[in-house]
């Protein structure tokens, strides 16, 4: 079935949700995947609702999704700590709204963008995104006292 997918700020529509489906299968590359995912995101549904440092809660889209046959579902394209995923009501509609949709965001071109994250149980910090078309991600160790890890766990939760 065909579905047409739009970003919409309606993020209530989001509430008792959960994942369908993660947008990379497996670890296999891995780190050229995940920058190349967001940009492709970001070139379709442009800024997300809700975006932050946070690698575990890095960014959220509300997508109203609506089949061929006037059907409609809100999904939610987000990033959490298992990585970018697909979210939504627990039905077939949506599991097979959620499936199109990464279909549709694998045949995307990506934009280029830079992000930096961080991943708290390192900690380490990210740098991922695409430059001139090419996927890159950087991950380093932070070297951090007591009081500088209370102040960035403070600043991203």
């Amino acid at each position: 079935m065909k579905y047409t997918f739009e970003s919409v700020e309606e993020t209530e529509k989001l509430a008792s949700t959960s994942k369908i489906c993660s947008i990379i299968e497996g670890f296999a590359d891995y780190e050229k995947k995940f920058p190349l995912a967001y940009g492709k995101i970001k070139a379709l549904f442009g800024q997300p609702a809700y975006e932050s440092e946070n690698l575990e809660n890095l960014f959220s889209y509300c997508i109203l999704a609506t089949s061929e046959d006037g059907e409609t579902v809100y999904l939610d394209v987000y990033c959490a700590g298992s990585g970018p995923a697909i979210g939504g009501k627990q039905n077939e509609a949506c599991e097979k709204a959620a499936k199109a949709l990464v279909d549709y965001i694998w045949q995307a071109k990506p934009v280029d963008y830079a992000q930096k994250a961080y991943y708290m149980d390192g900690p380490t910090v990210l740098e991922f995104g695409i430059k001139n078309g090419v996927s890159y991600y950087n991950e380093a160790e932070l070297d951090l006292s007591e009081e500088e890890f209370r102040e960035l766990y403070k600043k991203l939760y």
